[in-house]
């Protein structure tokens, strides 16, 4: 064998790469880098990824605003459905005062036909038979219904409105309220006497209640208060400036307001504790208030 080789002879007995490459276990990784770069998704196949997710959010978006407006109506009916059901309950609550006021009057005036018939046995007018009969201690009358409730003991009265068979809670709150006229009615300013406005109402109302009330009870509480003030209450149109419109008020002299405080009524236990009016209210109230309390 000769000592040295020419070129060409050593390429040919050189191992080719990819024996190399097998020898030395780089094929298989090759392979796997092939693989890969087969697997790559080409770009208009990216582009059609692209759109679809974009197509999904687009979707997704608008079904949450679809259930944002959805939620908004649900929130928004069921404040509805709740303002007709409190409608409803002062509907209800007007027909029971109602009712238990044609009872009284029914009463009342089955008393004067008593009182009528009594009179004409006796013999003597009507006038002399109420100069006789006298309130104990010199007590004196009341001048109206709301005189006559907040002069008595309140536990007696709200049996009397509130815990019996037909309540008439908007005629016991139109009572308390105007007990607490120095908090919330507004003031002459020459003392003469106080007055209510709605908002003043509303205010009271609202601190009665612990919540704001509503426009129905409002309305209810406010015809209450004339119904109980009677003849001790003048409903006027009252305008502040020349700027703004007339508003309707409820006003009372000062004198007969601080009388709703006297508590002149508490011995006497003229409503009883089954919340019954007893005998001795016939001289405090007259015939004709009468049917109101």
């Amino acid at each position: 064998m000769p000592i040295g080789q020419e070129p060409d002879e050593i390429d040919a007995e050189s191992p080719a790469e990819h024996d190399v490459a097998v020898a030395l276990g780089f094929e298989s990784l090759d392979a796997d880098r092939d693989d890969q770069d087969d697997e790559l998704p080409s770009r208009a196949e990216m582009w059609e990824l692209l759109q679809q997710q974009g197509r999904t959010i687009n979707r997704l978006e608008a079904r949450v605003d679809e259930l944002q407006h959805e939620q908004t109506r649900a929130e928004r009916n069921r404040k509805e459905i709740a303002s007709r059901l409190n409608d409803v309950d002062d509907s209800i609550e007007e027909a029971d005062d109602t009712l238990e006021q044609t009872k009284e009057i029914a009463k009342a005036a089955n008393a004067n036909a008593n009182q009528a018939k009594s009179i004409a046995e006796t013999g003597g007018t009507a006038a002399e038979r109420e100069d006789s009969e006298d309130l104990p201690g010199s007590v004196e009358p009341s001048s109206s219904p709301l005189d006559f409730l907040a002069n008595c003991r309140q536990h007696r009265v709200k049996t009397h409105l509130v815990d019996r068979g037909t309540p008439r809670k908007n005629r016991f709150r139109a009572l308390l309220l105007m007990k607490r006229w120095d908090e919330f009615a507004t003031k002459r300013t020459n003392g003469s006497g106080i007055f209510w406005t709605r908002d003043n109402v509303k205010e009271a109302l609202t601190a009665i209640l612990g919540k704001r009330p509503h426009a129905q009870t409002l309305k209810r509480v406010w015809k209450e208060m004339v119904g109980l003030g009677s003849s001790d209450v003048d409903v006027i149109d009252r305008r502040v400036s020349a700027t703004q419109d007339s508003k309707e008020i409820i006003a009372m002299d000062r004198e007969t307001a601080e009388g709703l405080l006297d508590t002149r009524y508490h011995h006497l236990e003229l409503l009883t504790v089954d919340g019954k009016v007893s005998d001795g209210v016939t001289p405090v109230v007259t015939q004709s208030d009468a049917a109101e309390v």
